[in-house]
């Protein structure tokens, strides 16, 4: 088995990407068998050079052609199948393949206003030398003024074109900080990682690993060597069970996610690919060397948002018995795309092939339902309204940003302490109130501390106030339970498979009777 023939192959949750010509063959024909190819391709060319000699206004004939393209993916009916501009495609590059880009290290967000405001340097990189803030506003760079919006078309992902670059190259900042004059910054970029795992460790030594997306088709990078020191770190911190968090984890390369599963199962298939091009038929079998001890009881989070990678490793998990699921159903995407480069246009994402699980099961459309279902609390519909209502006038982002600047004027210091904030949402809630705006102080507070973690630079990596899916997590290892369940669903899917067989039999010897 080649184990780096699909290295290119995405996975992931998007609508999305390829492109097939059509070939001129007198032989082709479509559905109508009166039309061939090559009068359909005679057809979009003179419907293009029509257009473009007749049409009211000027015609972008390069516009055209691409619309045709997107158009015949989309003819294939696959969500997963469609055309890529050229800046998608360079992203997916960056951010997907190579786990890194030249950039300055440093996380942008929109505020409600349309400016464009740091959320926290990375540390090491030129933004962290720099001395960049959480909560500086970058207003231009390299002069191009920067603000979003209608009114100037510009979009985020502007901005990051303009913040990244080549590395070694120079960009100039103009950065306003509260209560000083805007002032420029020359910074020189970097090589920057894509940061895909976080980590922790919890009470009674339950590691904690969160994986966002799976990213990195080199193994000494991306998501696999984060995974693996984090793991590593938890281990010489005598960890004694592991929560593995894939929650709103989309997916992305399915190498990736193999390498990760296989750090946890030493035998067997962890996944399979099958499609109707025989080069995309293959084996990925797990290895004895894991990285995880088999006495290390195994917790896995999901959620409707586990899709694709992430369901890869989930399912792997799951079937061999190596740990338990708990959350709720996945998305349910269970198909491998490829990406094919189109030079000067951008890239297709083409559906290439399906993935089973170790037990042989497709969850495309169906998903993976944990053995401990555990859904997170929803609002209500009067609840969900008002919430939008709250958020549509910025009421949380403009209460958030007015206490962080009293509070740094009265103490000359950006706050890290949001208990200090939080004091004041009670209140704050009876003002919503007073004007109609019923909401929860539950999802007030989640949201101002979201709000304020932004703001100030503060990634927290779990909130166990307020995340029932964790503390269960937590809750069945500390009553040792994961061997238990594991134990009782085996039991129950060989009572069912029985069963089954059984049901078959009779049928068949009932209809030999007749």
């Amino acid at each position: 088995m080649k184990r780096f023939t699909l290295s290119f192959i995405v996975l992931v949750v998007a609508i999305g990407i390829p492109l097939l010509f059509i070939h001129s063959s007198e032989k082709d024909v479509t559905n109508d068998e009166r039309v061939t190819l090559v009068e359909l391709n005679n057809a979009l060319a003179f419907a293009i050079r029509t257009a473009e000699n007749n049409y009211y206004k000027p015609v972008d004939k390069h516009a055209m052609y691409e619309g045709a393209i997107k158009g015949a993916l989309a003819a294939i009916g696959d969500p997963y199948t469609f055309l890529l501009s050229e800046r998608d495609h360079q992203r997916s590059v960056e951010n997907l393949y190579n786990a890194e880009f030249g950039g300055l290290g440093v996380s942008i967000y929109t505020d409600h206003r349309g400016f464009v405001k740091i959320s926290k340097p990375m540390p090491g990189t030129p933004a962290e030398t720099a001395q960049l803030q959480a909560g500086d506003y970058i207003t231009k760079v390299n002069g191009k003024q920067i603000y979003l919006g209608e009114r100037t078309g510009m979009t985020i992902h502007d901005v990051v074109d303009l913040l990244r670059g080549a590395v070694d190259t120079d960009v100039t900042l103009t950065v306003q900080r509260k209560f000083l004059q805007p002032f420029e910054i020359k910074l020189t970029r970097a090589k920057i990682s894509v940061p895909s795992v976080t980590s922790t460790m919890l009470e009674d030594k339950i590691g904690y690993i969160r994986i966002t997306k799976f990213i990195g088709t080199d193994r000494a990078g991306g998501t696999e060597e984060e995974f693996n020191k984090a793991l590593a770190a938890h281990k010489d911190a005598e960890m004694q069970a592991l929560i593995l968090d894939l929650r709103s984890n989309q997916g992305g390369l399915l190498d990736a996610a193999y390498h990760i599963a296989d750090a946890f199962i030493n035998s067997g298939v962890i996944v399979s690919t099958r499609g109707r091009n025989s080069e995309f038929n293959e084996a990925y079998p797990a290895h004895s060397n894991i990285l995880c001890p088999p006495e290390i009881p195994i917790v896995v989070l999901v959620d409707e948002y586990s899709a694709s990678a992430s369901e890869i490793v989930a399912g792997a998990i799951k079937d061999t018995g190596r740990g338990i699921l708990v959350g709720t159903k996945t998305y349910g995407k269970g198909v491998v795309q490829k990406r094919y480069p189109l030079t000067g246009i951008g890239a297709i994402s083409l559906t290439i092939s399906s993935y089973y699980t170790p037990n042989g099961t497709s969850i495309d459309k169906s998903g993976i339902t944990p053995q401990v279902p555990v859904a997170e609390v929803e609002p209500n519909r009067i609840e969900q309204v008002m919430q939008r209502l709250v958020s549509e006038r910025n009421a949380v982002e403009n209460f958030v940003t007015n206490w962080i600047e009293e509070e740094i004027k009265r103490t000359g210091e950006i706050p890290k302490d949001f208990a200090l904030l939080e004091t004041g949402l009670p209140q704050f809630k009876q003002t919503l109130a007073s004007e109609g705006l019923r909401v929860s102080l539950r999802w007030l507070t989640l949201r101002a501390e979201q709000l304020f973690n932004l703001n100030v630079g503060i990634e927290r990596v779990v909130n166990l106030k307020y995340d029932t899916q964790l503390q269960e997590a937590i809750r069945i290892i500390k009553a040792d339970e994961v061997g238990s369940t594991i134990q009782l669903y085996h039991t129950l899917d060989q009572t069912l498979k029985f069963l089954g067989e059984e049901l078959q039999n009779l049928a068949h010897g009932h209809g030999q009777i007749n």
